[in-house]
């Protein structure tokens, strides 16, 4: 028996292939593979094939992953989550080859530091509206160019997580107010995103802990439809967000593409979406 056990770390990770809702009538988008990780760690694996949903949704193949380790005794421990979408077709108008969402997130020892992620890996090949192509431009903080190339399937794959969890808040704070001082803002896009530079009298978030980001800085060739950021506003159809983070002070969550449909259909839909939210016990240590 070990006794000499100052930490246990509950590791809490969630792969998301695909879900959502679809109003008038009301009906749930299945999940055609989901995975979660023990509260112990380990590793474990989903995969599904061609699957479709009404005349909504197509996908030739979906694949999830979840993985956790300690690696040394006390720390730090380590979360790996991937979903991979391919060959997805949203009522005939989004398409993508592959969506690929991948998180990385290290828990340090006692005194070792903040906890650290990385979105190495995550991507969007080949993304059309209406069949031509548009262009996701990846930010080169969260997702530099040495980050980009990890094999989402070798579930060997390791990478060691180098932003720090108050760079990752402060860096979405930041973005947040460059997101709301652009011209021509929709006032939807004010009302959504304001709350991230939202402060009190003393200067602090009014959200201390919670803000947004994404690993999109812009998208390129757009063929219609007005952006916004990672958003896309495609009419006839509704709104498109790519690569879109979500910070809470001891977890995040990646949804690489997400719609809020506004058209015939109304609901919402969502493609290759990770969650990481261990902690330790006793808890407190960042």
């Amino acid at each position: 028996m070990q006794t000499n056990v100052k930490q246990v770390f509950y590791f809490n990770a969630d792969s998301i292939s695909l879900g959502g809702f679809l109003d008038e009538p009301f009906r749930y988008v299945p999940t055609p593979c989901s995975t979660a990780l023990s509260p112990t760690g380990g590793r474990a694996t989903d995969e599904a094939r061609a699957f479709n949903f009404e005349d909504h949704i197509k996908v030739r193949a979906a694949y999830t992953h979840v993985s956790g380790k300690m690696s040394r005794l006390n720390g730090p421990w380590t979360e790996r989550v991937v979903s991979v979408v391919e060959e997805i077709d949203v009522m005939g108008r989004i398409t993508a080859d592959k969506v690929v969402a991948q998180m990385f997130v290290e828990q340090p020892a006692a005194d070792g530091g903040p906890r650290k992620i990385s979105f190495a890996g995550s991507h969007i090949s080949n993304l059309r509206i209406d069949g031509k192509l548009v262009t996701p431009v990846a930010d080169t903080t969260l997702l530099p160019q040495h980050h980009r190339d990890v094999d989402a399937y070798n579930q060997d794959a390791a990478f060691d997580p180098e932003l720090k969890w108050p760079e990752l808040t402060a860096f979405a704070r930041r973005r947040g107010a460059e997101w709301l001082a652009q011209k021509n803002l929709p006032e939807w896009a004010r009302d959504r995103f304001g709350w991230i530079t939202a402060a009190n009298p003393d200067g602090k978030s009014t959200f201390e802990g919670y803000t947004l980001c994404s690993l999109i800085n812009h998208i390129e060739e757009v063929p219609t439809g007005q952006t916004f950021a990672h958003c896309i506003e495609l009419p006839d159809f509704g709104r498109i967000f790519l690569a879109e983070v979500t910070v809470l002070p001891y977890s995040a969550h990646l949804s690489m593409l997400r719609t809020e449909l506004g058209c015939k259909s109304s609901g919402q839909i969502s493609a290759a979406t990770v969650v990481s939210n261990g902690t330790t016990m006793p808890p407190g240590l960042r």
